[in-house]
């Protein structure tokens, strides 16, 4: 039985658009565009109990992820400024805290069928993108440890870790070692 999903928000939520990417050639982002994207980033983290300092452990790399997204084509700036525009119209129906929750959980929009309104455009281009990030960036390995449990250890993100290499690592390589055991079989 195919259920009929109810997206949330009002009328800037679920205002038409093409599914294509939202044109916005030549047009930067603000200091402040960048604070409430920040935000959107932070809250998966906090809603999702799994980084450790709200996240600002991944701010420059996410900041790096943004440049790289609105400094080279295909240029996301249309699509970040429609996700301000939606989060802003559920801030103001669900209160900040309820706006995050009705975005991440039960937004309604189907991941897997073309965005053709601002909510799908937002949850799909940035949300997920979002999300995507914080996963391969190390967003699990501080899973329960806000309530008791412990920080992983060895566990770096699919990334590999960190890049400023302040963690030492298990166990070097040493490829004549590797070569030496491939001869013996």
């Amino acid at each position: 039985m195919n259920k009929k999903l109810t997206c949330i928000g009002g009328a800037v939520c679920n205002e038409k658009l093409s599914a294509s990417l939202i044109f916005a050639e030549g047009q930067d982002l603000t200091h402040q565009n960048k604070e409430v994207l920040w935000e959107i980033f932070e809250a998966i983290g906090i809603n999702w109990s799994n980084t450790i300092y709200d996240s600002n452990n991944q701010r420059s790399s996410w900041y790096e992820m943004l440049k790289a997204k609105t400094e080279n084509p295909p240029n996301y700036t249309g699509e970040y400024v429609n996700a301000i525009y939606v989060i802003n119209e559920l801030k103001a129906m669900y209160g900040k805290g309820g706006a995050y929750k009705k975005l991440f959980f039960e937004s309604g929009v189907d991941n897997n069928a073309p965005p053709t309104t601002r909510l799908a455009h937002c949850k799909i281009y940035v949300v997920n993108e979002f999300i995507r990030m914080q996963i391969t960036a190390g967003g699990f390995k501080s899973w329960g440890a806000k309530y008791g449990g412990e920080q992983a250890k060895n566990y770096h993100g699919f990334l590999g870790g960190t890049r400023y290499n302040r963690i030492s690592k298990v166990r070097a390589y040493d490829p004549d070692a590797a070569n030496l055991k491939n001869d013996q079989t």
